[in-house]
């Protein structure tokens, strides 16, 4: 009989997705320090995957995971690490760069007694040379640690393009320097070609965000005289020549700002004031936090009786001073216990946090037994259903590829891609309602061009992979007919990433 297994040595490694800007590679020149013309950096990005060798060499250990990426570095499918902007400076005249980029990776191998921490990646382009800065954090119990912060770990050749704000490097050759040598424990010598690195980044002013507020409790309030907590962000210091914002509660009436009478309390917020009763600091990135004591009847200074129980009133702000900038109003509505507009109402605010879930693999089963058949014919069975569940919340995409150990038998061996194999994949129905992800049944793989090499059992690209989903396979091994007569086995892997 001839059988297939998979049992414990079934893998498991979860990554993350982002994604990578590539392209024609070309040389890569800065002259000159900076001047007084560059420019910050505002956002970007940059791939790298160091060394696709040693990244296969990882996967084969016992790291749990054997790569793993935090702090804003993500993985992608294709095993290649994207970090995020941290900012730096560009001199367009000089052609000077220093772009620093967030995050950090992980190779751990436990069992070869090293773990390597890369993070903070650095593109410095100067004087006519183009290097790759990073921190890195070498453990093993074979060696002393190194510790380096900034160091040169690479050089870079080829040329950023791009015009005006932005600035793009793409598939830039990269070279391992000594100092990379030795942080990453020998692995390679100085001057080893590295994989090819893509960079980009842009210069200017950020587009401001728009002014949001929020209140707590936002309703509900004890009609008699409540606190409420008002929290805003988005809001510019500087605008009308920093003279802040106005915060304040009462209905909206024509003409907000220049008719402020009508409201019950009101609190000066900007960026010099000490907090008082009737004042509170503007934060310079736009926050602020406050409170204002608030009831649902009052007489305004206009001489009118306000009934937040009958009219809707709001948390309100505004550009101070009667300024025209009406870029910095906002409408937060609050209500009261025991009435609102349009008859009586009461609320309660539901607060929950998401943490996110894990990315999962599980199998049905760990022996698949194919039936006994001559030289020259095919076995064929099923291939017991693998479940994949995406919880993580990112949407970020993964794929699950298989490879198969030569069958060997006390008296000859079947080669590995003898195993051909025709994959099938379903989308297990989400019982809240979450939107449906897609996934992608691998390409099919016919006996003596099979399973030798890893192949895709199912895929789910970025933006379509949370949820749950099953993925199979009709096997088919072929019998040479040099094929010895016994039982035959063999370990097909299962890696998840």
């Amino acid at each position: 009989m001839v059988r297939s297994r998979a049992g414990a040595t079934w893998r498991r490694s979860m990554r993350w997705t982002a994604v990578v800007v590539l392209g024609a590679s070309a040389a890569l020149v800065g002259t000159g320090p900076a001047s007084a013309a560059e420019a910050d950096i505002t956002g970007g990005s940059l791939t790298w995957g160091f060394k696709s060798s040693f990244r296969s060499y990882l996967k084969t250990g016992n790291g749990n995971p054997p790569i793993a990426a935090s702090d804003g570095a993500t993985i992608k499918t294709d095993g290649t690490f994207t970090f995020p902007s941290a900012g730096g400076t560009h001199d367009p005249a000089t052609g000077a760069i220093t772009a620093r980029y967030g995050g950090k990776i992980v190779f751990s191998y436990p069992g070869h007694f090293f773990t390597i921490a890369l993070a903070n990646p650095t593109v410095s382009v100067s004087g006519g040379a183009s290097e790759l800065k990073a921190d890195v954090d070498l453990t093993t119990t074979q060696a002393e640690p190194v510790s380096v912060r900034q160091a040169t770990i690479a050089t870079i050749a080829g040329n950023p393009g791009g015009s005006g704000a932005t600035v793009t490097g793409t598939n830039l050759a990269t070279t391992l320097t000594a100092a990379g040598a030795s942080a990453f424990n020998g692995f390679y010598s100085a001057g080893e070609a590295l994989d090819p690195l893509s960079f980009t980044f842009s210069t200017g002013d950020a587009e401001p965000a728009a002014p949001t507020v929020t209140v707590t409790p936002p309703g509900g309030l004890d009609p008699n005289g409540s606190t409420i907590t008002v929290k805003g962000g988005g809001f510019d210091p500087e605008a009308n020549n920093a003279a802040g914002i106005y915060v304040s509660f009462g209905p909206k009436v024509a003409e907000h700002w220049a008719n402020a009478g009508i409201l019950q309390a009101t609190k000066w917020v900007n960026k010099t004031n000490e907090p008082t009763d009737a004042r509170d600091r503007l934060n310079a990135d736009g926050t602020f936090s406050t409170t204002l004591s608030v009831s649902a009847v009052y007489t305004a200074r206009t001489g009118e009786e306000v009934d937040c129980t009958v009219v809707q009133c709001y948390v309100i702000t505004f550009a101070a001073r009667g300024s025209a900038d009406r870029s910095q109003d906002t409408f937060t509505p609050v209500t009261f216990a025991g009435g609102g507009p349009g008859g009586a109402n009461a609320s309660q605010q539901i607060t929950t946090t998401v943490t996110g879930g894990p990315l999962t693999l599980g199998v049905a089963g760990d022996t698949v037994a194919l039936p006994a058949v001559s030289n020259g014919q095919v076995a064929s069975g099923a291939l017991h259903a693998a479940t994949v569940a995406d919880l993580r919340g990112t949407n970020a995409g993964w794929s699950l590829v298989g490879q198969v150990s030569d069958f060997t038998s006390a008296g000859g061996s079947i080669a590995a891609d003898n195993l051909g194999w025709v994959p099938s994949a379903s989308v297990v129905a989400d019982p809240l309602g979450g939107t449906p992800g897609v996934v992608t049944p691998g390409a099919a793989a016919a006996p003596g061009a099979g399973l030798g090499g890893a192949r895709a059992l199912c895929t789910s690209s970025t933006g379509t992979s949370n949820g749950t989903f099953t993925c199979g396979a009709q096997l088919n091994l072929g019998i040479p007919a040099s094929a010895t007569a016994g039982d035959y086995a063999a370990t097909l892997t299962l890696t998840l990433s």
